[in-house]
């Protein structure tokens, strides 16, 4: 082989050995393309999914409801009895119904006249709600709150204006339905002039 015989085959060699390099590195761009992972579903069940809520988690069971009118009894029974110038009774309140139910603090009292129940005189002062105690009245249960009545002769007559009191009107907290229990008594029919004291409802 002559010298130019042996330049041919060097540079057909170094060709040769380009080819072969160029055809690798395309095989490998060609492969990183087709490892690159597809994009997620749309379908695909996201994290999110996890907190929605929980169909079959029960509801919270709702308590007793509160006594009404129609669902309670009325008397007046004994109390802390007479002093000086008081008189102190409780107002039972008994569960009539045939379903559990709740009261929670001082019962609406006022002295009644007369066939038409015409008040006589202030209302009962009462307690507050926020500090008494929820008791609750299965069927044939009562509670009691304790009334104090302030005689009307601890007045003068002419600042009380005394009269003759049928009986007590009484609403259950948080009802506006009336009850009545006989309870004659002198009552001042003055304004300003409370004679009535209602304490919260005790089991």
């Amino acid at each position: 082989m002559n010298s130019t015989q042996f330049v041919i085959a060097v540079r057909r060699a170094i060709l040769a050995v380009a080819a072969v390099g160029v055809a690798a590195t395309l095989g490998a761009c060609g492969d990183g393309q087709s490892a690159t992972a597809p994009p997620p579903s749309a379908s695909s069940p996201g994290s999110g999914d996890s907190a929605a809520p929980d169909a079959s988690t029960p509801g919270v069971a709702a308590g007793p409801k509160e006594c009404k009118a129609a669902d309670l009894a009325l008397a007046v029974v004994s109390g802390s009895g007479a002093g000086m110038s008081h008189l102190g009774v409780n107002l039972q309140f008994t569960n009539k119904s045939q379903q559990t139910c709740t009261l929670q603090g001082s019962p609406g009292v006022s002295f009644v006249s007369g066939d038409d129940g015409q008040q006589v005189g202030d209302p009962a002062s009462r307690q507050p709600k926020s500090g008494a105690q929820r008791v609750t009245l299965t069927p044939g249960r009562h509670v009691t709150s304790e009334l104090n009545i302030t005689n009307a002769a601890a007045y003068p007559p002419e600042e009380c204006k005394p009269v003759q009191a049928r009986g007590l009107r009484v609403y259950a907290p948080d009802d506006t339905a009336a009850m009545y229990v006989e309870f004659p008594e002198q009552a001042c029919s003055a304004p300003g002039k409370s004679m009535l004291s209602a304490a919260a409802i005790q089991g």
